[in-house]
């Protein structure tokens, strides 16, 4: 007797890729650090109200801007800068409390006390003038710090993990309340985070925030340049074809990139200097209008199919894709592990970064610089980002429809008529004809 054996398809390889991939996505401390960065997007929204309101254009006169921060009150117009001082000023603070609540979580222990004395172990490493030390030292509060942020959150926890596990703690008699009880648990990691830290800071002079920040300054322009936004953003198309989010798996090495990036330009708006960091996240929706691949055009073109399922898929795909969302249309066409559709996706999303690359380049468009719910509609989104900008809602048009416009025409009527030759293969055999008036 024999046995016969199926031989996999490429979709079926790629989804044991897939599985054996998926843990090193959730790999606890990467996506940490990713659910971090994501977590301050209503921080810096909230920060960046003062850019869009100091930043909105009077007038035009000569072909000199005029915004409403140059003709305000000053002293109304310091006071709406205090927003920003306190966000973007202490970006890095707020990052390390985010990161460290997030491995936290996900290490099982009770948050509270572990982010704050992470909290501390950072202002030890990055901030000497506001603990004391030294009145002329450079602080790394703001965007200078993102790294520092990252390392002390994760050591910090991580040791804090390493005390409470093996029961290295002062544990209380039953019968004390619970919030007793977890403060002297909290004390003996406690104590071994903020002076471990402090020794390493002060007694060994070893300036970690300092040579991070180096560190942060040799990676962040490499990791803007056009060859890697290219290869960056074609493999989170790629990972999307292959039923994984690829947005937030290129976000665990690149949000640090992109906020520092970001917190960079508006510091500069601030300053009163042109923004000049291309790769923000912001940047980003030229890339993946109407949500990965610009599949807005393709909801549009499904909706006039003469396939009724992708009539359906597009009805369904076509309102939320106006806001950025296009779960429907990637998962309902389906794009994943679908050729026809993954091979356009992945170009679009290609050109799409290379056009608006070139853009800036060519000094075509502002820099964006201020965060803005990403919901919205593109073409006004890319307005409120670049504050106001009307060129950016011009790329923005261009990368949304018509790139994917064209690219999406050939694939979509290729897809369409596989569809419907499937849909008359599936009509029962020896089923009646219908009838015809």
């Amino acid at each position: 007797m024999t046995t016969a054996t199926t031989k996999k398809g490429w979709a079926d390889r790629l989804a044991d890729a897939m599985e054996v991939m998926a843990p090193i996505f959730d790999q606890p401390h990467l996506a940490a650090v990713r659910d971090g960065f994501v977590a301050m997007m209503p921080l810096l929204i909230i920060g960046a109200l003062t850019l869009l309101v100091l930043q909105f254009p009077c007038s035009l006169q000569e072909g000199s801007a005029c915004y409403l921060g140059d003709i305000m009150n000053q002293d109304l117009a310091a006071k709406l800068w205090i927003p920003f001082n306190a966000t973007y000023g202490l970006l890095s603070i707020f990052v390390t409390i985010s990161i460290s609540y997030a491995l936290a979580k996900r290490r099982g222990l009770d948050p509270v006390m572990p982010v704050i004395f992470t909290f501390l172990a950072f202002m030890i490493m990055a901030a000497p003038v506001l603990t004391g030390f030294d009145a002329e030292a450079e602080q790394f509060i703001d965007n200078r710090g993102l790294f520092t942020a990252i390392v002390v959150a994760v050591v910090s926890i991580e040791v804090f993990r390493f005390f409470v596990k093996r029961n290295l703690v002062i544990t209380m008699p039953a019968g004390v309340p619970p919030a007793i009880a977890n403060a002297f648990i909290a004390l003996v990691p406690g104590v071994v985070i903020v002076f471990g830290w402090w020794a390493i800071r002060y007694l060994l002079n070893f300036d970690l925030a300092g040579g991070l920040f180096v560190v942060l300054s040799k990676v962040v322009p490499a990791a803007s340049t056009y060859t890697a936004v290219a290869i960056a953003e074609s493999f989170h198309a790629f990972l999307w074809t292959m039923g994984i989010h690829g947005d937030l798996t290129i976000g665990i090495a690149l949000q640090p990139v992109w906020t520092a990036n970001l917190a960079a330009n508006a510091m500069a708006v601030a300053e009163g200097l042109p923004p000049t960091a291309i790769y923000t996240s912001e940047f980003r929706s030229y890339v993946v209008p109407g949500g990965s691949g610009a599949t807005l055009p393709l909801a549009f073109y499904f909706m006039r199919s003469k396939a009724p399922r992708l009539r359906r898929v597009g009805w369904l795909g076509i309102w939320p894709g106006i806001f950025n969302i296009n779960e429907p249309i990637t998962f309902g066409a389906p794009v994943v592990f679908n050729p026809i559709l993954a091979i356009p996706f992945i170009i679009i999303t290609f050109l799409n970064a290379t056009v608006a690359y070139l853009a800036h380049v060519l000094h075509l468009v502002t820099p964006t610089f201020i965060t803005a719910p990403w919901t919205l509609p593109t073409p006004l989104l890319m307005l409120m980002m670049t504050g106001y900008d009307w060129r950016a809602a011009v790329l923005a048009v261009i990368t949304e429809f018509v790139i994917p416009g064209i690219i999406w025409w050939p694939a979509f009527k290729a897809w369409e008529k596989q569809v419907l030759e499937k849909e008359k293969v599936e009509v029962p055999a020896g089923a009646a004809a219908p009838a015809v008036a």
